[in-house]
C-alpha cells in the first residue's frame, strides 16, 4: 500500500502575478492529481452540519 498524503499550496509573487494556475498545469503534466478547493465553502458546510436543532 502506497503512502496517501496531501500538500496543500498557496503563492504569491513578488509582483503580485497569480501563478497558481500555472503550478497546477505543472503538477498535472507531471501526473500528480490536484484538485482545488474553496475553503469559505467547507467551513459554510461544517457550520452547517454541526448545528444544534431544538425540538419542541
Amino acid at each position: 500500500m502506497g503512502i496517501r498524503f496531501g500538500v496543500v499550496v498557496t503563492l504569491k509573487e513578488i509582483n503580485g502575478v497569480n501563478r497558481i494556475d500555472e503550478f497546477i498545469r505543472n503538477c498535472t503534466l507531471n501526473g500528480w492529481l490536484v484538485n482545488k478547493i474553496d475553503v469559505q465553502a467547507r467551513v459554510d458546510i461544517n457550520k452547517k452540519v454541526n448545528e444544534d436543532i431544538e425540538f419542541e
